[in-house]
């Protein structure tokens, strides 16, 4: 692939995890590089201009600054919105509390490493060759009469408990990045495996892939991405179906359950991961899921009375560095 010429654009939010204590610094960082156009958003009614201004400015690299929550409302924005001809390429810095997005096709390593390496690349020839990755967003509609939205990380069952309890008990003490996430981890599993009610209680889903039949599930765990690598190297899914969309679902009362979670999120496949024993793993590029209770969507907890359906976006190009 050849060199990015032409404008690039950053949009920061300031109020995303690492950025609340290290911005200022980070900001003055990235003025000193004028072929940044730095751009600051505060809520998310400012997404849509900025993008907006940028597209007018011919940007052709559009970097992120913030958490997965930011990078989905932006790209989810980018999608439905259209402002650029051309879609642009993407740079994902982790500028959050948790930064999936930026750890499976952005940029790696601690923000400010991020920082000095995309500086870097921008004054320099911004190669691509071997640096681009494709991904797509998933698009959640929940319940039919709520606003489509979008994220590249869905989990349910187990997954919220974990999500409530590192709210309140890690990231309230300042704790973040893949260690709290490995913390709430280790902590939602030790909690299945004593059966504490707090971290093992019984969700009903009934799932659908594509058009099959749906099919009812007591769910302890789900877990649904187009990335390929989670929080601190998880790597949860080992379908070979073709999709975009992955999807890993474990029951209530799934046997071994601790040795085979931890040989499946290492990414390695484990005898015991098979439906008779609890377990099932798809790739699809649509997915409904029946249900009533929570849902963690890219850190965002919500609501669902009757259903959630999940859908591929068409792919957008990231910069991998």
């Amino acid at each position: 692939m050849r060199p990015m010429a032409g404008p690039i654009g950053l949009i920061s939010n300031p109020s995303s995890g690492h950025n609340r204590d290290q911005f200022e610094g980070i900001r003055s960082r990235i003025e000193r590089h004028p072929s940044i156009h730095h751009r600051i958003t505060h809520c998310t009614a400012d997404i849509g201009p900025v993008l907006q201004e940028l597209a007018d400015l011919n940007v052709r690299v559009l970097a992120i600054n913030g958490g997965d929550g930011t990078v989905a409302a932006i790209l989810g924005a980018l999608l439905e919105s259209k402002p650029f001809v051309t879609p642009p390429l993407i740079a994902l810095l982790p500028g959050g509390t948790a930064n999936m997005s930026a750890g499976d096709v952005g940029l790696r390593g601690s923000l400010n490493k991020a920082v000095t390496d995309f500086c870097r690349w921008s004054e320099g020839n911004r190669e691509t060759a071997n640096k681009i990755a494709q991904r797509a967003m998933l698009r959640v509609v929940i319940d039919t009469d709520q606003p489509e939205r979008y994220g590249m990380f869905l989990g349910g069952g187990a997954v919220i408990h974990g999500t409530e309890y590192a709210h309140k008990e890690i990231h309230s003490r300042g704790l973040r990045d893949d260690f709290s996430l490995a913390l709430g981890t280790l902590r939602t599993v030790w909690g299945v495996v004593r059966d504490d009610p707090d971290f093992n209680q019984q969700v009903d889903i009934t799932l659908s892939l594509e058009d099959s039949d749906p099919t009812q599930y007591s769910t302890l765990i789900l877990a649904v991405s187009t990335l390929q690598r989670l929080a601190f190297g998880m790597r949860p899914f080992w379908s070979t179906e073709p999709g975009a969309i992955r999807l890993t679902l474990m029951e209530q009362g799934c046997t071994r359950f601790a040795r085979t979670f931890f040989s499946i999120v290492r990414g390695r496949h484990s005898r015991n991961a098979m439906p008779t024993s609890g377990y099932h793993s798809h790739n699809t590029n649509r997915v409904t899921l029946k249900m009533e209770g929570k849902i963690n969507l890219d850190g965002e907890l919500l609501q669902v009375a009757q259903a959630a359906t999940i859908s591929a976006s068409e792919p957008l190009a990231f910069l991998r560095l």
